[in-house]
C-alpha cells in the first residue's frame, strides 16, 4: 500500500510534463503525435512503476508512432498498481469501499443484507449500481438488473439471460478515504465544510487539496457479472485467461469492467479498461456506441481500433505486468481511453465511455464523457428524499449537455448553473451518494436505493 502512495507522487511528476500535450484520446490522436525527445518523464519510485517509466522510452526510432509521455501510459501505471497482489487479492481489494466510508451511503446493502452476511461469513457486500434509473434488485440479491433492451437504438448484447444481474464495488485510496472520513460523510457536512471555501471541496491531489499529502485521489470502480447472466458463459477459474475470475460469497463473477479516476491533474485523468471478451464486452470498441478504443503505449496500435478489430498489448506493459506479477488474465485486459481535457486541440468534444458500464446505465450511444458528467457533480443545499442521492445526481441539469464543455450558453468553457449556496464536489460523485445527515442515514430505508445514471 505505501508503495501506491508512493507511485501517485511519480505520476504527478510525468502528469505535469505531459498535461503541456493535450488530450491523449482517440479524439485528440491525430494531433497527438510528438517527437522522441519529448517521451522522457520521471520514472516512479515503486520497481514496477520503475520499469514502465523506463519501457516508456523503448522503441522510439519511429517518431511519427510515439506519443511522448502518454497518458495512455500513466492510466496502465494506475491499472498496474491496483492490480498488483496483495495477499492474494488485487491491491484495490485493501482500499476502502464507499459502503465502509458511511453505511448509509445510498444503494449500500441494506442493515439485514449485512446481518445474513456476517451470519453466513461472507467476505464481501457487492451491491448494485447507486443512481441507475435501469436496473432493478431482485429478490435475494443487492446487485441490479442489466438492460437487455437496446438503448437509443442500440442493441444489448444476444447472449444475456432473462435474469441477468451485475454487481458494483467503488474502492478509494487511503489518502482519500482518510480525507472523506474527517468531515466529508455526510451531505450537510460537505456544505459545512464548502461553505469555508468558497462552497468548494477539494480532494487530495494535484494543486488543489488543502494539505498535501503523498498520493493523489484514486478511486476504482468495478463491476462484477456473474456466470449465469450468460449462455454461453464463463467458469471459475478461467482456464483461458481471458477474463479475470474471483468465487464471491460461492458465486462465480468475471471482472467485466474497470474505471480508474486518478486526481493527479486538475481536472483528474479518466480511464476505462474492459476485457477482450465476447462473452462479457462484445460490444467493446465500437464508434457506433461509445467510440472506437485508442491506446497508444499499451498497444502496438498507433491509431484508435473499432470493433472486432486485432490489436496485442505492448511488449512493454506485457513485461510491466510480469513484473509486478498479476494474474495473466489481465494479459487479455485492454484500455478503452484515458480522458483528461473537455475538449481536444481542435475544439471538438471528447467522449469516453465503457460498453459494459454505461450502456448498463442507460447512456445513449455518443453521449458518454466522464469528465463532462462528473463536473456537475455539487450539492444543491436541498434535502434529498430518504434513501436517495442528492438531487441531479450522475446526470447533467435538464437542457445541459452531456460532452464537451459543461455549458447550456457556449462551448467556450464550463458554466456551471447559478445554485447559491451550492457545494462542488471536486468531479465525486461519490460524494453525492451520503447520506443528508447522520440521524438520516440510520433511519430505516429501502433495500438499495437507487436514482438517476452515472458516468
Amino acid at each position: 500500500m505505501k508503495n501506491c502512495i508512493r507511485l501517485c507522487a511519480g505520476l504527478l511528476s510525468i502528469a505535469v510534463v505531459a498535461a503541456c500535450f493535450g488530450i491523449w484520446s482517440r479524439d485528440g490522436a491525430e494531433a497527438a503525435v510528438r517527437q522522441d525527445e519529448q517521451q522522457q518523464s520521471a520514472p516512479a519510485p515503486q520497481q514496477a512503476a520503475a520499469n514502465m517509466s523506463a519501457m516508456q522510452g523503448q522503441g522510439s526510432d519511429e517518431s511519427d508512432s510515439n506519443y511522448g509521455p502518454s497518458f495512455s501510459y500513466l492510466a496502465w501505471d494506475l491499472f498496474v498498481q491496483v492490480m498488483s497482489p496483495a495477499n492474494g487479492s488485487p491491491t484495490f481489494e485493501t482500499w476502502t469501499e464507499q459502503c465502509q466510508l458511511n453505511p448509509g451511503t445510498v444503494g449500500c446493502p441494506s442493515t439485514a443484507s449485512v446481518a445474513v452476511a456476517k451470519a453466513t461469513g461472507k467476505v464481501r457486500m457487492l451491491h448494485a449500481s447507486a443512481g441507475n434509473p435501469y436496473s432493478r434488485t431482485i429478490a435475494g440479491s443487492d446487485c441490479g438488473t442489466m438492460i437487455t433492451t437496446p438503448v437509443g437504438g442500440y442493441p444489448a448484447p444476444s447472449n444475456l439471460t432473462p435474469n441477468a444481474v451485475y454487481c458494483e464495488e467503488v474502492f478509494v485510496s487511503p489518502p482519500e478515504a482518510s480525507f472523506v472520513k474527517r468531515s466529508l460523510t455526510t451531505l450537510v457536512a460537505q456544505q459545512t465544510y464548502g461553505d469555508a471555501r468558497n462552497g468548494d471541496i477539494n480532494l487530495p491531489g494535484t494543486e488543489q487539496n488543502e494539505f498535501r499529502f503523498e498520493l493523489d485521489s484514486v478511486e476504482i470502480k468495478v463491476d462484477w457479472v456473474p456466470a449465469t447472466s450468460y449462455s454461453p458463459t464463463f467458469a471459475c477459474p478461467d482456464t483461458t485467461h481471458h477474463l479475470y475470475t474471483e468465487t464471491i460469497n460461492g458465486t462465480c463473477y468475471a471482472l467485466a469492467a474497470v474505471h480508474i479516476s486518478s486526481k493527479t491533474m486538475l481536472n483528474w485523468l479518466w480511464a476505462t479498461f474492459e476485457p477482450n471478451s465476447n462473452i462479457t464486452n462484445p460490444n467493446r470498441c465500437d464508434a457506433k456506441l461509445y467510440g472506437a478504443c485508442f491506446d497508444p503505449w499499451g498497444t502496438t496500435s498507433s491509431r484508435p481500433y473499432g470493433k472486432g478489430q486485432t490489436a496485442q498489448q505492448s511488449p512493454e506493459l506485457r513485461q510491466a505486468m510480469t513484473a509486478a506479477h498479476l494474474n495473466p488474465a489481465f494479459r487479455n485486459y485492454f484500455l478503452t481511453g484515458v480522458q483528461t481535457q473537455f475538449v481536444d486541440n481542435y475544439g471538438k468534444p471528447t467522449q469516453l465511455g465503457n460498453s459494459f458500464v454505461e450502456f448498463n446505465q442507460g447512456v445513449a450511444p455518443g453521449k458518454s464523457s466522464c469528465i463532462t458528467c462528473h463536473q456537475y457533480a455539487r450539492f444543491d443545499g436541498k434535502q434529498p428524499p430518504h434513501g436517495a442521492p442528492e438531487n441531479n445526481f450522475g446526470r447533467p441539469p435538464e437542457g445541459w449537455p452531456s460532452v464537451g464543455y459543461a455549458c447550456n450558453k457556449n462551448q467556450n468553457g464550463n458554466c456551471l448553473p447559478e445554485i447559491p449556496h451550492a457545494t462542488e464536489q471536486d468531479f465525486s460523485w461519490m460524494l453525492g451518494l451520503m447520506p443528508y445527515t447522520a440521524a438520516d442515514a440510520k433511519a430505516p430505508a429501502n433495500k438499495s436505493q437507487q436514482s438517476t445514471t452515472k458516468n
